[in-house]
């Protein structure tokens, strides 16, 4: 890969055995991203996708006294991201130690 590439991943799995069958017990959820060094490494565009299974549900169980309720949603779809990135942490020219002083002290 060139060097001004990087490749991140991030993977986890999750398993929910307290729910009722036909319900997802377990899920992957993979986000990775694809990051490129621009401007003298001083900007990075990158390409992210969160949940590249597309497997993010969320699987729950609500017991009470009365009832056990069982439910399952989607909690957010798996999308894109294009974003850029700019690192403005060296503005201008060092300053001379002495051009900051506000005040001398003259004997």
């Amino acid at each position: 890969m060139p060097k001004k590439l990087e490749w991140q991943n991030d993977i986890n799995y999750n398993y929910n055995p307290n729910v009722a069958e036909g319900f997802q017990k377990s899920a992957w959820f993979w986000n990775a991203s694809l990051a490129y060094s621009v401007l003298k490494d001083t900007g990075t565009v990158t390409f992210k996708v969160y949940d590249l299974l597309d497997q993010n549900t969320n699987a729950q169980r609500t017991a009470t006294a009365d009832y056990i309720q069982d439910s399952q949603s989607t909690v957010l779809q798996q999308y894109f991201m294009l974003s850029f990135s700019w690192k403005f942490n060296s503005l201008g020219k060092k300053a001379n130690s002495n051009e900051g002083n506000m005040f001398r002290i003259i004997d």
